[in-house]
């Protein structure tokens, strides 16, 4: 039975890696397996490896807390778990590399490197989590990872990298993080970073440092000493944090002084003179055609500091743009880099009569995008390593303050499509996910076993997850839950209305009934409520007035409004129907009771977005209204909106007190916690008791 929580208390549980009492009991070793109950020597051969010892460290740890079980590492001699490194493998001969080879009596683990070391012994965890005990199928296991680097943010916040934050992400396979920075010293929420403290705590769990500079790089590779310029820029870089992997070059944040006549100024607030537009568009917002020489020359800095650095150059922003462009851009890039594409943006659908795409990254399509497609082809031609921006690990923008989107079903879709581009354009490395970060889950847990060589269908590791989470007894009905949730999510309409409005924040969003040129001036910045202190973007990186997108990619507003409100009802029935599902199993089961909360969180998310839409129609229509007669009716119809969006706040309250992760992002911070419903439940008030008993009084105000 959960208890209500404070803020923050889902860190004291990410806190513990290792799940205590895990082991049941009463489970009895099977004849075709080794049981450890006993205890375990282990006997390794860790050189000077660093990762293999913590790793072992670690998987003492979890045999004594999550088994019950007493572990040993011996000085000498053999143990009944034997480590060592081997070249001689099959399958897993690569990357993160082992085979384990399980007799009745002990355990020989091979890795190809350190990290396949490590990698096993999380595997032998995975395996006794769903045994529910200390037992192992005899017989060899053999995998390696498909992909690297595998970039993940720390689940317990943007720059929080506790020792915890890195072993959750070894766990789960991932091997590198990205920095985002002003300069060596800096993040990009203007605070002083230990990069080197960073790496070298990351180095003992098998994590690459990678570091992305927000930065101004204005100086053009035309310019007179401007190699010196990149070499002081990025030198000085490693020279702080020489265990540096790579860097990520993004043309939206980095500013890039291009020359292309199809471009203007850097940054983009650049391309205004007297507050009007320009029409140009910034560099990073396009392929210029000086990209390839400005990447040449900060890759030339950086490999002065580290030869074997990996220098990852993003495509993002530019899907839009023609793909003659894109393509002719990266047939003129050098080809020891790596590029870095988006998996699903840009890919238009249609809707009714109207045409959409995913403007930002959503679940709601499986991909890959027809802008990943082009660009791949296009690296696989050159032989340019190829990574994707995937946000494979629980989460895309479809919901901004959930930990993860329990839709494996949809997740799976995914993964076998990611695995099939690796097989045809070679795909190599994820981004698993941006400032949204990763939360651990059921699904960051069936992504472990796609992005290895597989033991096992993922439906059936999906079916194993599902019964070591919720119980054998309730299987059937959490599994037929989830794929009413997959059917929710690819209703799912990405628009950047609902992305950088009601979807991103949730219940705690405001309904406006004033034009936006209209907003009392004591509203913070167009009607965005107060951020806390400590937030990386906050009111930054959302809209607080339904701001309608019209830039040319999709359908005008208007054309499609009417049938995004249907798709965001069929999206809150179908969560709904699953809610039915689970509220029919029966109590005594916290994970059960976690899930049926998030999923009513995200209906609620649904019900927000339909009464904000709802409330825009009604809006304009109020300001071209012809009789008075016809205003009243309107002000009624705005009036039970808001009434109605109140309910769903005041039915969101008890939600989140329950689960602190839930209202929570970890750029952001809460911004849908009890404090921010609070906010919105006195904004609601205001437009009911203030605003519109004003329309009232105009619509019958005499002379």
């Amino acid at each position: 039975m959960l208890t209500e929580q404070k803020n923050y208390d889902f860190k004291k549980e990410l806190l513990e890696v290792h799940k205590p009492n895990v082991r049941d009991f009463a489970q009895k070793a099977k004849r075709t397996e080794l049981d450890l109950s006993k205890g375990v020597f282990i006997s390794a051969e860790m050189g000077n490896s660093v990762v293999v010892k913590t790793a072992v460290q670690d998987f003492c740890d979890y045999l004594y807390v999550s088994q019950k079980v007493n572990a040993a590492v011996l000085c000498q001699g053999n143990g009944n778990i034997r480590i060592c490194f081997s070249e001689g493998l099959t399958v897993g001969k690569g990357y993160m590399g082992y085979r384990i080879s399980v007799t009745k009596t002990d355990i020989l683990i091979e890795g190809y490197d350190e990290r396949g070391i490590a990698q096993a012994l999380y595997y032998l965890e995975d395996l006794m989590n769903i045994r529910k005990a200390p037992f192992l199928a005899i017989g060899v296991v053999e995998r390696k990872a498909l992909f690297s680097p595998r970039i993940s943010q720390s689940p317990f916040g943007m720059y929080e990298w506790c020792d915890e934050a890195f072993q959750i992400l070894a766990h789960h396979g991932m091997d590198a993080i990205d920095l985002w920075l002003q300069d060596p010293y800096t993040n990009n929420n203007g605070e002083y970073i230990d990069v080197r403290l960073i790496a070298e705590r990351a180095q003992k769990y098998g994590i690459d440092v990678y570091a992305e500079l927000y930065a101004p790089h204005n100086v053009h590779p035309t310019e007179e000493n401007a190699q010196a310029y990149y070499d002081k820029l990025y030198g000085e870089l490693f020279a702080v944090c020489p265990l540096l992997k790579g860097i990520t070059l993004v043309g939206e944040a980095n500013n890039f002084a291009s020359k292309d006549p199809h471009v203007g100024l850097s940054p983009y607030v650049a391309n205004y003179v007297d507050n009007i537009p320009t029409g140009k568009i910034s560099p990073g917002w396009y392929p210029c055609c000086d990209y390839p020489e400005w990447v040449e020359m900060i890759k030339t800095a950086v490999r002065k500091q580290r030869a074997d650095a990996d220098v990852i150059f993003c495509t993002y922003n530019w899907g839009y743009q023609p793909e003659e462009a894109r393509v002719k851009l990266i047939e003129n890039l050098p080809t020891d880099i790596s590029l870095l594409v988006t998996w699903d943006m840009f890919h238009k659908f249609k809707l009714g009569d109207s045409v959409e795409d995913i403007c930002d990254y959503s679940l709601c399509f499986a991909g890959p995008g027809e802008y990943f497609v082009s660009e791949a082809v296009a690296a696989k031609k050159r032989g340019i390593r190829l990574y994707s921006i995937a946000n494979t690990s629980g989460r895309t923008w479809d919901f901004g303050t959930v930990p993860y989107e329990p839709m494996p079903q949809q997740w799976i879709k995914r993964y076998k499509n990611i695995q099939k581009a690796h097989e045809e354009y070679g795909l190599a490395g994820i981004l698993e996910n941006i400032h949204y970060g990763f939360h651990p889950s059921i699904v960051s847990a069936l992504e472990k076993q796609a992005f290895f060589t597989s033991v096992e269908p993922l439906e059936r590791t999906l079916r194993n997850l599902i019964v070591k989470d919720y119980g054998k007894e309730r299987a059937n009905d959490v599994e037929r839950a989830m794929n009413l949730f997959s059917k929710a999510i690819r209703e799912y309409v990405p628009t950047n209305e609902d992305q950088y409005g009601a979807f991103r924040i949730g219940p705690a969003y405001p309904l406006w009934t004033e034009p936006l040129n209209g907003l009392p001036a004591s509203i913070p910045e167009q009607g965005k409520k107060p951020d806390a202190s400590h937030v990386m973007f906050g009111n930054g990186i959302y809209f607080g007035v339904y701001t309608p997108d019209n830039q040319g990619r999709i359908s005008i507003t208007g054309t499609r409004i009417y049938e995004e409100m249907k798709a965001v009802k069929r999206v809150e029935r179908l969560l709904q129907a699953g809610i039915d599902v689970l509220e029919n199993v029966g109590n005594g089961c916290d994970n059960l009771e976690k899930l049926i909360l998030l999923a009513k969180f995200m209906r609620n998310h649904c019900r927000t977005v339909y009464h904000v839409k709802q409330h825009y129609v009604l809006q304009q229509q109020l300001n071209i209204v012809k009789t008075r007669k016809q205003a009243d009716g309107l002000l009624d119809e705005i009036e039970a909106v808001l009434l109605a969006e109140k309910q769903n706040v005041l039915d969101t309250l008890p939600i989140v007190r329950l689960d602190s992760r839930l209202g929570w992002e970890p750029s952001m911070g809460y911004t849908t916690d009890e404090k921010g419903l609070q906010w919105k439940l006195r904004q609601l008030d205001y437009q009911l008791n203030f605003i519109i008993p004003n329309y009232r009084k105009s619509n019958h105000i005499q002379v």
